[in-house]
């Protein structure tokens, strides 16, 4: 994919990038800046300078900068990319826009509704570009499936359904990720909110009927191991989530579209598609998808290719938008609506 200025636009024909975090995601998403023509990393902070400095090394013409104020300031930057804990993206973020700049934020968007909202404010009183790393959308699965349902292959949606969970332990990453002050919430604010986008995405705005969060494994404060929602578009679509960190299976997640003449559901792991469409009461013509280069390559490069490989595609929605003047598909506000339903639980004991 190509990134360059509309006809018109004032886009510059280089975007110049920072990048705020340099940790594994941060080191992704540099590789990604890499690949794009269009596009050149400028500089890199981190709290821990001498990973920033390395990733600089290893980046041409990239320069390690002891803070985020020094990007922040830096008038040869147009746009950033945030790769903190959660917890950082409010102030990092709202400096970065009322300074001008155009931002790609890892997801969630930050840790409560109050500060995306400041957020998404902030990018519309500056006019600036705000993105969240919604990445789960750009699998070669969900982009089948976008197209299966734009083209009426499924007929009218009626209904979906989708799971997203990992057995926790190893999965859970950095100690950071079972604090509540730093994520804003457990399951539901961690895997779980890739799949509140993606019920958006094919639903489009949703309000929660019910919804409960429990802590009753892993026993963290504020950071539920299993949360259930049940929500409704304004057309009276239904969709359906539960997020889980006790999946002794280890990592998946499911996503099932129904429609009035068929369905479509995808998953991982390993990636995967099935397409079904008929007419009701009758037998359905089923076609299935197993991506067989996409599961080659992750088997030979690992899971971290396949992460790039989203995280390259989400960067470069994000360029494409700041190069014509438009929102970003994955846009801020879609990273504010997320959070909400993410927080709209009610939180059982313990």
């Amino acid at each position: 994919m190509n990134v360059s200025p509309a006809p018109g636009s004032h886009a510059k024909e280089l975007c110049r990038v920072a990048l705020i975090g340099a940790g594994a995601t941060g080191q992704m998403r540099a590789r990604c800046l890499a690949r794009i023509p269009t596009t050149r990393l400028v500089a890199v902070t981190d709290r821990d300078i001498e990973r920033a400095e390395a990733l600089a090394a290893m980046t041409p013409r990239a320069r390690a900068v002891a803070d985020p104020e020094t990007i922040i300031e830096d008038p040869a930057v147009d746009g950033v990319i945030i790769s903190t804990p959660p917890s950082a993206h409010e102030t990092l973020g709202l400096a970065c826009l009322r300074a001008g700049k155009h931002v790609l934020c890892e997801k969630p968007l930050a840790i409560s509704v109050e500060a995306c909202e400041r957020l998404v404010n902030a990018a519309l009183e500056n006019e600036v570009c705000l993105a969240t790393g919604f990445t789960l959308r750009q699998t070669p699965a969900a982009c089948l499936a976008r197209e299966i349902v734009d083209s009426g292959g499924i007929g009218a949606i009626d209904h979906m359904r989708a799971f997203h969970g990992h057995s926790g332990a190893e999965y859970f990453g950095p100690d950071w990720t079972l604090d509540r002050t730093v994520t804003g919430g457990g399951t539901l604010m961690d895997g779980g909110i890739h799949m509140i986008d993606l019920l958006r995405w094919f639903l489009g705005d949703l309000q929660t009927i019910g919804g409960f969060a429990t802590e009753h494994v892993w026993r963290n404060p504020g950071c539920e191991d299993n949360g259930f929602l049940l929500m409704q578009n304004a057309e009276g679509r239904i969709g359906q989530l539960h997020s889980s960190w006790t999946e002794w299976r280890g990592y998946r997640y499911q996503v099932e579209i129904y429609g009035d003449r068929g369905y479509v559901r995808f998953g991982y792991s390993p990636l995967w598609l099935v397409h079904a469409r008929g007419t009701p009461g009758a037998t359905m013509k089923v076609r299935r998808h197993f991506f067989p280069v996409y599961q080659v390559l992750e088997r030979l490069k690992g899971w971290q290719w396949s992460s790039e490989e989203m995280l390259m595609r989400d960067t470069t929605d994000w360029l494409n938008a700041i190069a014509t003047g438009s929102e970003a598909p994955a846009s801020g506000r879609d990273g504010l609506e997320a959070v909400r339903l993410a927080q709209s639980v009610e939180r059982g004991q313990g």
